[in-house]
Order: structure tokens, then sequence, then C-alpha cells
């Protein structure tokens, strides 16, 4: 079932299918872009450039060649250029943390040619440290870029990520403060833009393993309704695997926020996120929380557009989350569309369709209230004998 059917149905008509969020944009120094051979004053150079901003004093200028350095936040970042005018040539370097994040060496005039060079492939130690540091520090899965993923990269910001926050129905006027907020940060380095759209989801609970109510099918349906603020799609169906395990499997609709961000800015937005209590931390009494089911996850670029599938396993080995991205039908459109319906609402027809979607929840709540209602009434009119 694709996610337009569903929002078809006579239960989920009204709700929204994309909800723009406000775009963040820094305050930036007005730069005009100079070819490289003509370069003799740091005004001439990007204010930012990639992991950080222009280090003015490490600028040096000569006759034959020019070099700079632009300084992240974090300690131990750094892009370093190097441009030789005779040659033509721009030699660019980067660290992240420490680690170093490649080199290029490229004929040419243009610094977006360098930076395209130098992405190439996004640096696969900075998948790894990255991981490692959000993983340990939030509840959240960190997805590589594959080798047939394609990346996104821009100047000066360079290679974009995508934070996926999967986020109820009473939290999206939270996520939409969240960005409001953003928008003025004084700390705001990065841009970001997101928006909000429903994507079906299956979380598997396997037997034997959890809480003995994840076994029961009506405590499971009214858990996943009030986590989520939306109906399941269906009762939970038992499902079992070819190696022998099983598991109770709740397929609901839930919104994403799709968060472009560049790499530089990942760990700023997931602090920010985990501020407002949109991404949550690590804890010593997380196990008393809920699951995967509501867990973030960052991936590649634009993981919403080229993405079909994404699934994970909770190191407890107990639930099992997954996500339907795209359809086929969706993967061949593009998506592009529904980028371009977000980024031109305004914030008041932003919240008006996140009040949309509440009342959705509301109508369900009720219609769920009236059923169990009904089935009560049933029940004591004719008594089992």
């Amino acid at each position: 079932m694709a996610v337009q059917e569903i929002l078809q149905s006579a239960l989920f008509e009204g709700l929204p299918r994309v909800i723009g969020l406000p775009s963040c944009h820094p305050e930036r120094p007005e730069y005009r872009k100079t070819p490289l051979a003509e370069v003799c004053v740091p005004e001439e150079l990007p204010p930012y450039l990639l992991l950080g901003r222009l280090d003015r004093a490490s600028f040096r200028c000569a006759v034959d060649e020019w070099s700079a350095r632009w300084v992240g936040v974090a300690p131990g970042t750094r892009v370093e250029a190097k441009y030789e005018r005779a040659a033509q040539r721009l030699q660019l370097s980067q660290a992240w943390r420490g680690v170093d994040g490649g080199r290029s060496f490229v004929p040419t005039d243009d610094l977006v040619r360098g930076v395209q060079m130098l992405y190439l492939r996004f640096p696969e130690a900075w998948d790894c440290a990255i991981a490692a540091g959000l993983e340990s520090a939030y509840r959240l899965k960190y997805v590589p870029q594959q080798p047939d993923q394609q990346g996104f990269t821009g100047l000066p910001d360079g290679a974009f990520k995508t934070i996926c926050v999967p986020v109820p129905v009473a939290r999206l006027a939270t996520m939409h403060e969240c960005f409001a907020n953003l928008r003025v940060d004084p700390e705001l380095a990065v841009p970001a833009d997101g928006r909000l759209e429903p994507r079906i989801s299956a979380v598997n609970h396997v037997t034997g393993r959890g809480p003995r109510w994840t076994e029961q099918p009506g405590r499971l349906f009214a858990a996943s309704f009030d986590a989520n603020g939306l109906l399941p799609l269906g009762l939970p169906q038992l499902e079992h695997a070819p190696n022998g395990t099983s598991a109770w499997t709740v397929r609901r609709l839930v919104y994403l926020a799709f968060i472009q961000v560049p790499f530089a800015g990942v760990e700023f937005f997931v602090e920010r996120l985990a501020e407002h209590g949109l991404i949550r931390r690590r804890t010593a009494e997380e196990e008393r929380e809920p699951g995967v089911e509501f867990d973030a996850f960052l991936a590649p670029c634009a993981i919403d557009l080229q993405g079909s599938t994404a699934a994970w396993m909770d190191a407890q080995g107990v639930r099992r989350v997954f996500y339907q991205l795209n359809s086929a039908e969706e993967l061949a459109a593009g998506g592009v569309e529904r980028m371009i319906e977000a980024s031109a609402q305004t914030d008041d027809e932003a919240r008006e369709l996140i009040r949309q979607a509440v009342l959705v929840s509301v109508r369900q709540r009720n219609w769920l209230g009236r059923l169990a209602t009904c089935r009560t009434s049933r029940a004591r009119e004719y008594p089992r004998r």
C-alpha cells in the first residue's frame, strides 16, 4: 500500500502529505567570486569554506602563489588551500576533528572544481569517526554512504547529510518551533532545510525477548497509537522468519523529518534537536524508554529522494524498525515536487497543516473510542454463556 492510498482512506483523510520547516541561513559576509589566479587579498576568498571560517591571519600571497586556511569550531578541523599561478594548480586538503579527509590536486582556476574532486567520495574515515560519537551519545543510527549512492557537494558548504527524525503527531509543532529557533540561533554556522512527510514504517517485536505485552495484539495496537498519534495500519500480525524466529509486527504511518545539513553542522543540529527532545540522548535508564521506533537516523544526502528503505535492529535484538522511504513510483518521479511544495509554504501555512494533522489524530482517537464503547455495549447486551 502506498502513502497516497492511505491518505485517501477515510480515517486518514486530511492528513498533510508534506509540511515545510523554516529554512535556516547563517549571516555571512558577502563574497564576490574571483578567479583564483587573481586572488591577492583575503577578501577575494570565501569567508566560509567546507568546514569553517577563513583565518585571515593565515593568508599568504606571493607573485607565484597564495595559500590560506579555514578553521572550524571543532578542534582539529580545518581546510587548507594553495594555488600556483603559473601552473594554475589548486591544492586542497581537509581534516575534521583531526581525522584526515583527503586532498585534491586540480589544474583549475575555479574553486568549485577543486571541491568537487575533494568529495568524489565522502571520506570513509569521517563516517566512522562521527558515527561512533553520535551513536554513543544519542539514540541515533548512523548510515554511511554506499558506493551506489549519490552525494551532494555545494560551495561553500561542502558535503551534505540528511538527518531523519520520526516525529509523533503531538511533537510536530515542537519540530517546527525548533527550526524557527534555529533560524535566529547566534551559533548557527551552516544552512539547513527540512520538511515533514508521512512514511510507511513497520516495527517487529521479536517474540520471547521483549515485555510480554508486546505479544498481545490489542495492547501493541494501543501502545503504537498512543506513542505515534496515528492509528496503526491494521492489527499487529505474527510473522515467522526462515531462521525460526518470529515477531509481532506493527505497521504504521509516521511523520519523518528530512533535514538536509552540511556535514560540518551535523553535530550542532543533532544537539539542538536533542535539546527540544526530538532526538533522545543515551541514558542509563534508556531501556525503560520507547524502543528504536522513535530513534533518529542519519544518512547520505537526499536519502529521502534516492533511498528505497532503511531498517535496523536494536542492540538487544528485541525490536527491529523498518521505513519505506520511497516506493518504486516515487523513486521514478524523483520527489522534487515535494521539496518545492514544502519550500513554498509560509510559516503560517505550515502551522495550519500541523493543526490539520492533529485534528486527524483527534478524529481517529474519537473513532476508536466510539468503537470500543460500541463493543462494550454489545458485550453487555449479549453476554457470553
